[in-house]
């Protein structure tokens, strides 16, 4: 007999599971994410596997356990979490949006292709992006700075970070660049953030007066103890970097911020954050490598380890919030804000869509990571964006092209993972592009690890809500995850 329209209701995609005592419900679409007592638990198991159900069916099993007010409320909590929802309400799916190019918002100047470290695991071959060393002209970066400014929108707040290989070395083109867009973004009346990736080797006392009173965010790349990140991370003539960095980053005093890449042959985790914490880094955020090179990426014995790592941090985190203190722990903050924020992610980050990379022979790229790399190149600094190639591209590294991600729990919070890993996993190959089913687990596993602290900081330390959130970059996956 068919279900009248006003009694049917539809069950739509959820994730529920245990962690440390706890019984956590996940609602895979719109991201909401609540912890279930007994009637909720119990309604789970009446849910799972159906398609559509007659609410008054639903109400009374439940009732036979619980007492009919409690299971009217909890099936209206269910409503409210979009998990049951009436048959007739059109189903909202984030990946049926359509593709839109919408004005960028961000720039990446490369204006440094050379670095004065020589890190085994480097991506971008020592800041050379599979080219020849060189160094970007103030003319240039100020052409790209001009090529941003004149396809914004009006009243749009624009971000532009200064990158490399290593920036420092180029200082007299972070200057004119800066200088440029400052003044056009008060002639213009929009707000502009700035930031430099550094390795701090380079860092003056008159730098950091500088990137203070210009309100920089110094984003300072180091791995670690000196045990791990010089091992890691040499100078180009030889020796450990560690000494050098700290010294430069505390002599300066500046706010710095760290930035880890985990190796294969660097899985301590837990390790490495308390030790930068204690070092006086204001935030720590980390990334597993990927280079391509087995000797550096991870297999799935590094992973778990990492992963050991990571719930340690977690605890470190409660611990400090039930002091009222955000941990620096970056990875964590910032998924934690993205729980609490409850918006369903489409995409990783702003690739393409929000941000772009321009190098020094003038090409513009969709991630600042894969510069150098013809399949993601956007334009040119001649020509503009090429909106035909960036919106193909867009829709080539949207996850809705990747079977896996449609019937991943986490789809919605992930937004598909980070692009370069994406590509390094596929091989290089032409899209689409996708991540290898164990770091997919691993990603997995963070983002249920994510879900069971805001658990706990909701129980053990609520007020430590009011203090985070903040800006985003259009960089969503600084850490890659």
């Amino acid at each position: 007999m068919p279900i009248p329209s006003a009694e049917a209701r539809r069950v739509e995609r959820f994730f529920a599971f245990e962690e440390a005592g706890r019984r956590l419900i996940f609602a895979v679409d719109s991201t909401a994410f609540v912890e279930a007592d007994d009637p909720a638990w119990a309604l789970l198991e009446d849910l799972r596997g159906a398609g559509v159900l007659r609410r008054a069916s639903v109400v009374q099993r439940l009732a036979e356990r619980f007492g009919l007010e409690e299971a009217e409320a909890t099936v209206q909590s269910f409503e409210k979490l979009d998990i049951l929802v009436p048959i007739d309400r059109p189903r909202v799916v984030v990946d049926a949006k359509p593709i839109q190019s919408r004005p960028l918002s961000s720039l990446v100047l490369h204006v440094a292709h050379d670095c004065n470290l020589r890190c085994g695991y480097c991506y971008a071959d020592f800041g050379r992006y599979g080219g020849a060393e060189g160094m970007m002209s103030p003319e240039l970066a100020i052409r790209h700075v001009d090529g941003l400014f004149n396809q914004l929108a009006v009243g749009q707040d624009v971000y532009v970070t200064f990158f490399g290989g290593e920036p420092l070395m180029n200082m007299p083109v972070v200057f004119a660049a800066h200088a440029h867009a400052k003044a056009r973004a008060q002639a213009e009346g929009r707000r502009i953030s700035f930031g430099i990736t550094t390795n701090a080797t380079l860092l003056t006392e008159e730098l950091a007066t500088f990137f203070r009173d210009e309100r920089f965010t110094v984003t300072v790349s180091i791995d670690g103890p000196p045990d791990i990140n010089d091992r890691l991370r040499p100078l180009h003539g030889g020796g450990g970097s560690y000494e050098r960095i700290i010294e430069r980053v505390r002599t300066s005093k500046i706010k710095a911020v760290a930035r880890v890449t985990l190796t294969r042959q660097a899985t301590d985790v837990a390790r490495i954050v308390r030790h930068l914490v204690e070092a006086g880094f204001t935030s720590v955020g980390v990334s597993p490598v990927a280079s391509g090179n087995a000797r550096f990426d991870f297999g799935p014995e590094d992973l778990a380890k990492v992963m050991e790592g990571m719930r340690a941090l977690t605890d470190d985190f409660v611990e400090w919030a039930k002091r009222g203190e955000v941990h620096p722990f970056s990875n964590l903050k910032t998924l934690v804000e993205q729980v609490a924020a409850g918006e369903p992610r489409g995409m990783p980050c702003g690739a393409a869509s929000a941000l772009s990379a321009a190098d020094n022979k003038g090409d513009l790229y969709a991630c600042h990571r894969l510069v150098g790399e013809a399949a993601f190149k956007i334009g040119h600094v001649d020509t503009g964006v090429d909106a035909e190639k960036r919106l193909q591209l867009m829709t080539e590294m949207h996850p809705r092209s990747r079977a896996p991600c449609q019937d991943c729990w986490a789809r919605y919070i992930c937004g598909g993972g980070c692009h370069h890993i994406a590509w390094l996993h596929s091989s290089r190959a032409e899209a689409p592009w996708q991540i290898s089913e164990g770091f997919c687990d691993f990603l997995r596993d963070w983002y249920r690890l994510g879900l069971t602290t805001y658990a706990r900081l909701a129980d053990e330390a609520p007020a430590i809500f009011a203090k985070l959130g903040g800006p985003r970059s259009a960089c969503g996956q600084p850490e890659g995850l």
